[in-house]
Parts: structure tokens; sequence; C-alpha cells
């Protein structure tokens, strides 16, 4: 804050209480420091370690120690008030989100004898009813959204509104901010629901289930002004800012000022704000936000924030007003001419430009490094360290990334350019975040032109899922090396995805030829091949150094290098990444990776017209609309997964006409909805197996009583057949939901709800009958152990599995997902927002990058496809049951029993630093392409599969040299063995011990997974 903020003799409070958390109570705390102001800090129990208890003066646990409901801690007005008061606090700031805009705490305050660092309660009272400030902007006649004049009771009263108003239509939540409690309605059929859940998102969020309609504005940019107001009825602006980059209506980046702005619509905007805000009597500081329609000109009004923002930085860095000071200052009863701002010329024009970028969490996880970036122009307000572990019930955001044009360059892309080379810098470890996204999102022509709208995110998927760019930046080289050189490994587990791209792009891999990649992340010490050259199998093209280890990457063949990566010595690798392509040599050994009426003919007839109508509604070319949203998401229909699976013809079904049929007054079938779970019997290779695969298409997977019943019934033929069990996972594999069905009503009178008769339509999805909606009363859990104890199961994850198919997911021998098209949780996005008051993707929340690394899911397909080979291939190796031996395969031809892999007499290196490719040695052991690699992307420490000695299969254990920890035992790793072990027990198969590790892992991160309890029970599973 300038030296023009000095108050002239005005009081300044002496402690305040910040009733808030991460990285805005520490810039509170900061602000309060700088003017001498002591200050108390809280945390729900949580948040023990979070930075800002540290930073504040004194801290205070409050919540009363319930973890069960964190959020809760800091929405408690009366603990609040009471640790202000004991502690000696005379003043409350409450920053933003939680209850920054609730009048009755500000009004308790102020009961209390605390001065509350805000606006009034009158003007949080006002602007927190968003139907008042629209009403309040009219009646000045500032232009508003067209929309709703009242807040609404039923999606029958928006539906009437939106009509008038024309689809589509935006509902909003009358209380509250943040992107909550908003959603875009563009069909009429879709109000009831979006009604709904928009008011359950507002109820979660801020206790106020008021809703109202307005106009949804197409394509346009969301400009927002900051305020500054004392007592004395002064009111200027500090200019505007761009905040147009949203995802799902939260904002990602802004911009001060607004760039590209035209000059007498801006002048407009600002106007208006201060007309308002001099209208509501307010005093401190505010934001008065705006969707503005560039291609017309026109300009609304959508609501005020009456606190301080999260963007409000980069009005900071372009004005040098410390709007935190300030608010202090106006708090304590200074005017804006004692704090150096007389008039709106005092405020000054902007100085040159300043980009925001917001770099939020994209999963749990622990920091394991944690650097920000640094430099003239560059601001970081956050609240990472190395150790700490974000709690996941809050707002995801890490830091903000700010940064500034410089003197010389005082333009809107030099502000840009320097955002981005600060996110180049910005490292992270043991935790996924946005910063590749923010990266790419600031490179898009529409943000370098200042022309971004709020649609952007939306227009353009693909930067949320960028490629990466190879733009390498030394110094995150040099902090990446030295993280691995630590012993902190993605590969370990320890953390997720690197957020840095590798520093070359990559390479294409056509058909026929061989990739190879480095088995682990490290530094170059030797790269020995150029494109052109001629190589070996067994060659080394490659000298990594991990660990203080070295370990070379030989040539999987004889051939000619096709393409290379320009590695030179010193350079980083990631383990996976690809550094060569080779043209093998015609004939050359190739490496292989794992990778009448009077009859009951009517019914038949019935039976075979229901059967037809269900195979028709799955058949190519299906205009159904379930069917067409599957294809269009890339997925197979269960039908055709399950003829992916099995034998060709083999298939017999059960329950084929269990569903939902109407007749007409001839008492024909004219319309049949199947039931969304499709099963029977099977074979694989000649085996028989019971096979069960969700139906998506039909209701998302929800499911009455007669469903889950046929689901638990395919289940027990497999025990009592004593075959394998196969399970096509995609969506709640048989639970139900209570909104989507009404049982049938036993008295005429007892219910209003009216039921459906026969076939289920889209947007009517309610049945009839005793069938209701299914929810056990439990998951079935001892049918379940009975068949783990006795017949293989494996589920295939194909879809977004949820609720019971998400337990069923787990329970049992082997799991696979596929890429992009699968992610397995508890409860999806929607149910999360509402519980936890947090917005995250079905990706982010639940996909491979988590459940392949945590070992709830063991291994990962590319492809539909490639999944049924994997199910298809761990199955070869397993009896039916537990009653049979496993099967054994005649020798192959041209894999004598006597062959000797000379090999393997050089394979493992005499000198003990030296690491050694431990799968290479499996497959030259074993016969030949029968290694089958399980869990290969967690507990990555310790190798687990299957292989077949003469035809025998067995199951194999082994150590990774080659791992970043050298091989030592891991939490995960432990588990990962005594996991395996025990399939191997449960199925008598014998095991190969290849385990040749240096002990278990020691550290700070081993002892707290509990490596040694894991350990423990890997020895007595071993035994």
């Amino acid at each position: 804050m300038a030296s023009s903020l000095e108050s002239d003799g005005i009081g300044m409070f002496q402690r305040v209480l910040i009733s808030n958390r991460g990285e805005i109570a520490i810039r509170i705390a900061k602000a309060a420091s700088a003017l001498g102001v002591e200050s108390v800090g809280v945390f729900s129990p949580v948040d023990a370690l979070s930075l800002h208890t540290r930073i504040a003066t004194a801290a205070f646990e409050i919540g009363n120690g319930a973890a069960d409901d964190p959020v809760g801690a800091y929405l408690d007005v009366q603990a609040l008030i009471g640790i202000a008061k004991e502690s000696g606090c005379d003043c409350v700031h409450p920053g933003y989100g939680f209850l920054a805009e609730n009048a009755e705490f500000a009004e308790r305050c102020a009961q209390a004898g605390l001065t509350f660092v805000g606006p009034s309660p009158a003007a949080l009272s006002l602007f927190g009813d968003k139907v008042r400030a629209r009403a309040l902007a009219s009646s000045l006649g500032i232009p508003v959204v067209p929309g709703s004049g009242d807040a609404l009771q039923s999606s029958g009263e928006a539906s009437a509104v939106a009509s008038e108003l024309g689809y589509p239509v935006m509902l909003k939540a009358a209380g509250g901010g943040g992107g909550r409690g908003m959603r875009v309605v563009d069909v009429p059929g879709a109000m009831a629901e979006s009604f709904e859940r928009c008011r359950g998102e507002a109820v979660a969020a801020f206790g106020n289930g008021e809703l109202f309609v307005e106009k949804l504005i197409v394509r346009p940019r969301h400009i927002e002004v900051q305020i500054l107001a004392d007592g004395d009825g002064n009111v200027l602006h500090l200019h505007e800012r761009d905040c147009s980059v949203q995802l799902r209506n939260q904002k990602v980046i802004e911009t001060a000022p607004a760039p590209g702005f035209d000059d007498e619509l801006r002048d407009r905007i600002l106007a208006d704000a201060i007309r308002l805000m001099k209208a509501a009597n307010y005093a401190n500081a505010g934001t008065v936000e705006f969707l503005v329609a560039p291609e017309t000109g026109e300009h609304y009004f959508i609501e005020c924030n009456p606190r301080i923002q999260v963007e409000h930085t980069v009005t900071e860095q372009v004005t040098g007003v410390d709007l935190v000071e300030a608010q202090f200052h106006i708090a304590a009863g200074a005017s804006l001419a004692s704090l150096g701002l007389d008039n709106q010329q005092a405020v000054g024009a902007p100085r040159g430009f300043a980009v925001q970028a917001r770099v939020v969490a994209r999963g749990a996880g622990t920091l394991s490094a944690y650097k920000e970036p640094t430099g003239p122009g560059v601001r970081v307000d956050g609240n990472g360290y190395v150790g700490y572990a974000p709690p996941p019930q809050f707002d995801p955001l890490l830091a903000k990334v700010i940064a500034s044009s410089s003197s010389s360059a005082g333009s809107y892309a030099a502000a840009v350019d320097r955002t981005r080379r600060a996110l180049d810098e910005f490292h992270i470890g043991g935790l996924a975040t946005n910063l590749d996204q923010l990266k790419a999102i600031l490179a898009h022509p529409a943000v370098r032109t200042g022309d971004a709208r709020t649609t952007l995110l939306a227009d353009e998927p693909a930067l949320l899922s960028p490629a990466l760019d190879g733009n390498g930046n030394g110094a995150l080289a040099l902090l990446q090396q030295q993280a691995i050189v630590m012993g902190i490994s993605t590969v370990s587990g320890a953390g997720v995805a690197p957020t840095v791209a590798p520093a070359v792009a990559a390479l294409d891999v056509e058909t026929g030829q061989e990739a190879v990649a480095c088995p682990m992340a490290g530094s170059v010490l030797e790269f020995r091949v150029q494109e052109g050259d001629a190589v070996n199998a067994g060659e080394a093209l490659i000298v990594i150094s991990a660990m203080k280890m070295e370990s070379q990457v030989s040539a999987p063949c004889d051939g000619t290098v096709a393409a290379v990566q320009p590695l030179s010595p010193g350079d980083s690798v990631e383990a996976g990444q690809v550094f060569a392509v080779i043209e093998p040599k015609v004939g050359a050994e190739r490496t292989r990776e794992d990778g009448g009426d009077a009859t009951w003919a009517y019914l038949l007839d019935d039976v075979a017209t229901m059967q037809s109508l269900a195979h028709e509604r799955l058949a190519p070319g299906s205009e159904d609309p379930g069917v067409v949203r599957q294809r269009s998401r890339g997925k197979l229909t269960c039908r055709e997964r399950i003829d992916l699976l099995l034998d060709a013809g083999s298939f017999r079904e059960v329950g084929s006409v269990a569903g939902f049929a109407s007749y007409d007054e001839d008492g024909n079938v004219i319309a049949f909805t199947p039931a969304n779970h499709v099963g029977g019997s099977g074979r694989i290779e000649g085996r028989s197996v019971v096979v069960c695969a969700d139906d998506f298409t039909s209701r998302g997977g929800h499911s009455d009583g007669a469903i889950g019943a046929k689901s638990g019934y395919i289940d027990r033929l497999s025990i009592e057949m004593r075959i394998p069990s196969i399970r096509l996972l995609d969506g709640s594999s048989g639970g139900g939901s209570v909104a989507s069905m009404v049982p049938a009503q036993k008295k005429e009178g007892e219910s209003k709800a009216k039921e459906s008769r026969g076939a289920i339509k889209a947007g009517r999805p309610r049945v009839a009958g005793g069938g209701g909606s299914f929810l056990p009363g439990h998951l079935g859990s001892a049918m379940y152990t009975d068949q783990l104890g006795k017949v293989p199961v494996v589920n295939m994850l194909l879809g977004s599995v949820v609720g019971i198919g998400a337990a069923k997911a787990v329970l049992g021998h082997f799991s696979v997902m596929v890429r992009d098209i699968a992610q397995l949780f508890v409860a999806g996005p929607p149910v999360v927002a509402h519980a936890m008051g947090y917005d995250i993707t079905k990706e982010d929340l639940g996909g491979w990058h988590i459940h392949c690394r945590n070992g709830s899911v063991d291994n990962l397909a590319d492809t539909e496809e490639e999944a049924a080979e994997l199910t298809r291939r761990f199955l070869s190796y397993l009896p039916s049951s537990v009653y049979e031996t496993p099967p054994v395969k005649a020798p192959r031809t041209d894999d004598p029993p006597e062959r000797r892999e000379e090999e393997l007499f050089t394979l493992i290196p005499r000198k003990r630093t030296t690491t050694f490719d431990a799968r290479k040695a499996i497959r030259l052991i074993a016969d030949k392409d029968s290694f089958f690699e399980i869990g290969p992307l967690w507990g990555t420490d310790q190798i687990t599969g299957f292989v077949r000695m003469n035809g025998h299969p067995m199951g194999v254990i082994a150590s990774d040299s080659q791992h970043a920890n050298g091989g030592a035992l891991t939490a995960d790793g432990c588990s990962k063995l005594t996991r395996h072990l025990d399939l191997c027990d449960l199925f008598h198969l014998p095991v190969l011990n290849l385990v040749d590790n240096p002990g278990f892992a020691v550290g700070l991160e081993h002892e707290i997974t509990g490596t040694i309890r894991r350990g423990g029970e890997w020895m007595v599973a071993f035994s």
C-alpha cells in the first residue's frame, strides 16, 4: 500500500479474527501485520497443517474435532465470535466465501462489539439477494439481463418465465456466488431436473434455495468493476477486470484492465457501477459484475459481490492500491481522502496490464515438491509447501500466479507471456494440477487477443486436455531431476503424473515399428544412437541415471533407428517416455509386449417380439437416444461388448424379456424397454463363463427390484455352476435412483403420484408394479464373499462406474479399466458438488490416473477391445473354480522345453549398483509370450503376474531394480505382493519368486504410508 494510505490519526485495530482459511487467510494476515495488527486464525481439524495457521499470530481449532464436517466449522457463527472475544479481537475479516456475504454474521459481530471488515449488514442483505439487487439496478436505469422479477418457488414457475424469455436460459441461485447454484437450461424438458439440481446446490452452498431465471446471453465477456467506498458516501472505481475465461461458471484467468475494450462502453460500465454503490450506501471494498455483448455494445448488470474478490490481486498490481489494507482502514473509520484517494483522478490510469491464473489441484495427494515462480513482475499468493496434503473438502485452489507487464513492454500480450513463463517455472510434485491447462489457455488466440468469451472452454474442450507442448524449462527440469534423486518419483506412487511436459516432442510409431521407452524417470548419462543407425537386439541405446544407479535400455530387435528424440547428457526423461523408434529387420526376432389360442404359442410370440425389439434397439443404425449417446462417446453397447469377449455364437442369455412392455387394445406388444442389465453364460476359448453387462443406454444403469434380482441371480449362477464370473460395468450396475421411479400404489388415493405402465420413454423414467427403485439394504456381501472364495471374478470398467457398481468393481480377482471412457467413484460429480461444495470433473474424480495407481484397478487398457483381450488372457491361467486344477496348454512347437536363453547368462550384472530389466528376465525364463503382468501402474517397486513353464501356469513375483528406489519394498508394493500370493494360493498356482530387493523402503513417506505393517502382512502371506 502506498504511503498515502496513512489514516491521519484514525485509530487502527489491535487484533483481527480471520474467519477463513488458505491463501486468503494468509493474505489478510500479512496485510494486518503490515498495519501493526495482530491476527488470529482458525482451522477445522483437517486444516491443522494449513499454512495460514502458522502465518497468523495465533490460531485456534474450530469444529469441536468434528472431522466429518470440516466446511461446517468455518460456518459456525457462534464459535467464531466466541473465539474472537476470548482471544481479544476487536474486528473480524471474513475474506471471501464461507460467511463473507452473510448479513447475520456481520450483525452478530456488531452485537458482540466486533467491527466487521466489510460492508454493512444492510448492504450484505441487499446484494446477497440477487433478485433485490437486480431490482435496484433496474430502478436506476442500469440494464439487467431479462429475467424473473421475483424468486421462483417451483420448476413450473421457472418454465413459465423461460417460455416468455425464450430458451436457452440460466437458472441462478438468489443468494451466493462463486459459480455455484447456476445451470444453463437449453430446452423445456430439462427444466424440472435442472431446477431441482440447482436448488440443491444452492441450499448446500449458501443455505438458501431460492432461484431466479435469466435469459442466457450468448458468448458474452464477463467484466467486473472494483469499487472502494467510505462511510462518508464517497465512491471510487479502481478500473475494471476481465474474468471471461471460466470453467463451469468458475473463473480461471483474470485480467486488469480489460484488454481491447471499447472506451465508450467502459465509461458506461464504470459509471453504472459507481451509481449502484452510491444508491446502496455501500462502504468498503466491493465488486460490481456485468455481462457484455461486444458485437452489440450492450452491457447487463448481473450481481454485486460485497467482499474482497479472489482476483483482487490484478487490480492491486495495476493501481498500486493494497485493497486489503484499504479494507482495514475504511472499517476503522478512514475516508478515501485520508487514504490519498481524494477523487477519481487520484486513482490514475492503470499501470500496464496484470494477468492472474488460478492453479488448482486436480485430485488428492501430498505435495512432494513445491517451488513458486519468482522474478520481476511476478507475484504468487499461495498456500502450498512440501508435505502439504490439501483437504479435498475445500476449494482446490493451490495458488494464484499474477504477472504484470513491464515498464518497457506495458502491453497486454507482455503480461500474458510473463504469466505463461511463470507457470513454466512453477514446480509442483506429488499432486496433479491444471498447470498445463493454464498454459494452453494463455496460448489460445482468443485469450492472447483479449477477446475470450465465457464459452471459451466449452467451445474448445481440447484446452482442458492439452497435448504436452514440449517447451521445456531448464530450471524446472533440474528441480524434477533433484526430486528424483531425493527419492520422490511418480513411479514410486509418491505422486501422480508430473505437471511438466517432457523436454522434447513425442515420436510417432507406425505399424510394425518398435517403440523403445525409458523404464524409469531419470537423467541421461549417454545417448548412443542417431536416426539411421543400424542396431542389434540387446545393443545399449541409452544409459539413464536415477537414485545413483545406472540403467541401460537396449534395442528390442535387429533393425534401423527410424526416429529418435534429440536427447543429450543431463536431459531429464520420464518413465514410459518413448525416446527411439526402430524399424525391425526383416525376419528379426521381435520383443512383444503383453502386453394357436389353445396353446401357449401367443406367449412365445410375445417373447420373440420383445427379444426382437431389445436387439433392434441396440442394432447398428439405431436411433434410440441412449444408444446414439453411447456411440457418440466412443463406447460400445452392452451386447457388442459381450460379443467381443465371448467365443462367437456361444452366448446364452438369461432373463432376455425382463423389462417393461406396452400392449395395444388387442393385447399385442407395441413397445418394450429391456432391462438395463444383460447377462447369461458363454464360453472363452471353449471354457464356460458367466457374464453380465450393464446397459448404460437404458436409464443410465438405474434399476428396479426385478432387475436387481436378475443381476444377483446371474452372479449366483457362477457359484452354482463353478465357473468364472465377468462383470462389464458401466453405471450403477443394478443400483437404483430414488427420484427416477414410483412404486405401485396399494390403494387409490394413497398417493398423488401417477404410475406409468409399459415401456419407459425418455423423460418419463417411472415404473409400475412391485418393483420400485432397487435400493438394497446391503451390498450382497455374503454372496460376493462366497463367490470370491470359489471362482475367478473379473471386472471390466467400461464407463462411469458408481455406487453399487463401484463396490462390485473392487470385489474381484482382476479388474481392468479403459482409458478416457472409464471412471470409478463412490458418487459422481453432481453428488460431490452437492455434498462437498466444490465442482470436479468425472475424469479428475475417478480416472485411471487415480485408480490404476492406488491398486483399486489392476490394469489399464487403451480400448474396449484391449480390455476384453486382457480379461481373456487373465482367465487363461486360472482354473474355472477352486475345485479344479489350473489349465495346462500344450508346449509351443517353436519353444522346446530345452530352450536355453544365453542372454540370461549376462542379463544380471555382477556389479550390484547396476540395474537390470526384471521383466525381460521373466520373459526369457518363461514360455515365449506367456508373461502377463498384473498391476503395472501401482506398487511399481514390485512386479506381479502370471507365466507358463512348459505350458503349466504359475504366478511370478519380482523386484524391479530399475524402480526409482531400487526395488525396495513400499507399502503398496507389499500389498500388491500379498494380494497376488493370495490369488495364486486360492487357485493352486505355484509361484516363481524372483524377489531380490534391498529390504524395505525407508524415509518419512514410507513411515506415513505404514510400510512396516504392510510388510508384516506380506511376510505372513509369503510364509
